[in-house]
């Protein structure tokens, strides 16, 4: 938010020099070339970003796949537990149940360690996206002289109202595209 701060400022920096030199506020302002784009339809739509995200099913799948395994174990630790617990000792019961609690406990700490892991992993690709994503939009950009390109995300609101018209994620899509082939 505060990035966007400051870019509010500089604009209102440039409209303001503008006005200076007596240009109409809506002079000063279409004097700026500025675009968005949206990055979470880019990444939805382009061969690139879904290529990310079935990278990402994947990896979580087998994370899930391991955490399976040792969930079936554990279960059937306890119900091997429950049907030795008559025949088994008090001291042979109580390592039985120890040893359950330790799996147990382990089971846990894998569980956060591998969701830990899938985050890493997840902000791995996003990184990798974004870069790549970072290099179309300064081509389009340049290519077709707008001096800044916003991203339009969901999630923070930091474009309030945007025309349609300054939208280049169809062009974001496209060039992605074209150079993934």
């Amino acid at each position: 938010m505060v990035k966007f701060n400051h870019f509010l400022i500089l604009i209102f920096s440039f409209v303001l020099m503008g006005l200076g030199e007596r240009l109409t506020l809506a002079q000063a302002a279409e004097a700026l070339k500025i675009g968005f784009i949206d990055a979470q339809k880019v990444l939805d739509h382009t061969k690139l970003g879904q290529k990310a995200k079935a990278n990402l099913e994947e990896y979580v799948k087998s994370r899930e796949r391991v955490l399976e395994l040792e969930r079936k174990d554990i279960k059937d630790f306890e119900e091997t537990l429950s049907r030795q617990g008559a025949l088994l000792s008090l001291e042979a019961k109580k390592d039985k149940q120890e040893e359950y609690q330790r799996k147990v406990d382990q089971f846990q700490k894998k569980m956060v360690e591998l969701n830990r892991e899938v985050q890493d992993k997840q902000v791995e690709l996003v990184k990798g996206f974004r870069k790549e994503l970072e290099g179309v939009v300064k081509k389009i950009a340049e290519k077709e002289g707008y001096v800044f390109v916003l991203d339009k995300d969901s999630e923070t609101g930091n474009i309030l109202y945007a025309k349609e018209n300054f939208d280049l994620t169809s062009l974001a899509i496209a060039e992605l595209d074209k150079a993934a082939k």
